[in-house]
């Protein structure tokens, strides 16, 4: 295993650029290169991430019970996606808000992490929240197998009932994909003890190959050991694309499962 591996603390976006392509891991949690272009291409596509911040921001305030003020200097799409959750998701007495929520496990040595937008805590019941600001349209094939889902509703079962001393079941566990761009209502995504079962077996199929990769080029790959690879059919939608292969990135269709908010 790598030693920068030693005490890593593996995220949905770790492992998702893992499974997108091995050297793209390599760059990014290996090597510890921030690429970032200054071009006029990518003006608008790290833009788009900074409103998905933004409006991010302006949840949280809501669920802390943080004054959002007069919306003077508020976008005026923000005005109507706010007052969309405020139906959707009422602060109700007897719940429990929890924006921005960060969590750590230790599985058997290996630290996994997530932060969740927004987790709501009922009497006998947990909902994922998770705010899409993407362009693209999303639907319950789309997100169901995705890395977040996988990451954020594992974890939210092992360790969220221990620490607020619930008594639930995998069946009272849901994650709610919203887009107040498109929709009124969300991608839910409901759980079970076999997707439990499954969730952790996959994690932990990522984890031992990215610990079992060999990031140096120049070395063999030791007994049971796995070869660096390139995705090819990935370097179009990477930001290392122009460093990896001297071809420009086109920003347009950066993945949005790893890239967008």
């Amino acid at each position: 295993m790598n030693k920068k591996l030693k005490y890593f603390c593996y995220s949905q976006n770790s492992i998702n650029t893992y499974k997108s392509c091995p050297t793209k891991f390599k760059y990014k949690y290996i090597d510890r290169i921030n690429w970032k272009n200054n071009d006029i291409d990518s003006r608008d596509y790290y833009e788009n991430l900074k409103l998905g911040r933004d409006f991010h921001l302006l949840c949280e305030r809501y669920f802390s019970n943080i004054s959002i003020g007069s919306y003077d200097n508020v976008p005026s799409k923000f005005i109507i996606w706010i007052e969309k959750i405020k139906k959707l998701i009422p602060i109700e007495e007897d719940k429990v808000y929890l924006p921005e929520y960060e969590l750590r496990y230790n599985m058997n040595g290996d630290y996994l992490q997530a932060k969740y937008d927004l987790v709501v805590l009922g009497k006998n019941s947990i909902e994922i929240w998770d705010w899409k600001t993407e362009s693209r349209k999303l639907d319950y094939k789309n997100v169901e197998n995705r890395m977040q889902t996988v990451m954020y509703m594992f974890l939210a079962r092992e360790i969220i009932p221990r620490i607020h001393n619930m008594s639930i079941e995998s069946e009272d566990i849901k994650m709610k994909y919203y887009q107040p761009e498109f929709d009124n209502e969300p991608v839910t995504i409901t759980y079970n003890n076999k997707k439990h079962e499954n969730n952790k077996n996959k994690i932990n199929t990522f984890i031992n190959d990215i610990k079992r990769t060999e990031y140096e080029r120049d070395k063999e790959p030791i007994s049971n050991g796995l070869r660096l690879t390139k995705n090819k059919n990935h370097c179009k939608f990477c930001e290392f694309n122009k460093l990896c292969n001297g071809e420009e990135v086109h920003y347009s269709i950066l993945e949005d499962e790893i890239y967008g908010t």
